[in-house]
């Protein structure tokens, strides 16, 4: 079963630290729900990575984004990963939100949680299979973070036939549909660097994030 961080909950609803007895009990519930109708399912490859005008080419694929190049920097290879906990998550959140407002936006954020802890594992996953290797993973990396635009989205559809393995489409706003499905490539590097950010560290809009402000 995936446990998700209740925290990591709580941030996405914008409680914070307040503590609100009601919606932990809420929390508590919607995940119970998910967790019972959830079918996760994943894939990924690695491919090659080269560099052209410093910018990152993966597989033939190329993006202008100096962000994923920083997070690649050294790397000959990485992973793409694409990863959803199912459509049953997007029917719970419907449901809940014909309840109410507050239900549905606790049901989203639980879904969100769930699919954060899903790609995390899948991420270590990774990180174990490489190690053996003596390969280093950087830290995951997602279109839509910093300057990697959401239209690479597309990139990872046709590299890993996303559709037909996990059942995860791409509408023409390059948004997936199940909702709480993950894409991102994962740097594989032959030397350790200190290349640690993770998470907030790796955007390069940390200064207009709505969930910083908060």
């Amino acid at each position: 079963m995936i446990e998700a961080d209740r925290k990591e909950i709580r941030r996405y609803i914008g409680l914070k630290n307040t503590e609100v007895p009601e919606v932990d009990a809420m929390i508590e519930r919607c995940l119970k729900r998910l967790q019972k109708v959830i079918r996760p399912v994943s894939v990924f490859r690695s491919f090659p990575v080269a560099f052209e005008d410093g910018m990152p080419v993966i597989a033939g694929h190329s993006t202008y984004s100096k962000d994923l190049a920083r997070n690649l920097s050294g790397c000959r290879e990485a992973v793409l990963l694409a990863c959803t906990i199912s459509a049953e998550a997007d029917r719970c959140i419907r449901r809940a939100e014909s309840i109410s407002s507050l239900e549905g936006t606790v049901m989203n954020a639980c879904g969100s949680a769930l699919a954060e802890a899903y790609c995390e594992s899948l991420n270590r996953e990774i990180t174990a299979k490489y190690a053996v290797q003596g390969i280093h993973t950087r830290p995951r990396y997602s279109p839509g973070y910093g300057d990697l635009a959401l239209s690479f989205q597309k990139e990872f559809f046709e590299l890993l036939n996303v559709t037909k393995y996990t059942g995860i489409v791409l509408n023409d706003s390059f948004m997936m549909v199940p909702l709480k499905s993950i894409t991102a490539v994962i740097g594989l590097a032959e030397e350790e660097t200190d290349c640690a950010d993770s998470g907030c560290e790796t955007c390069s809009k940390q200064n207009d994030c709505e969930y910083r402000r908060m």
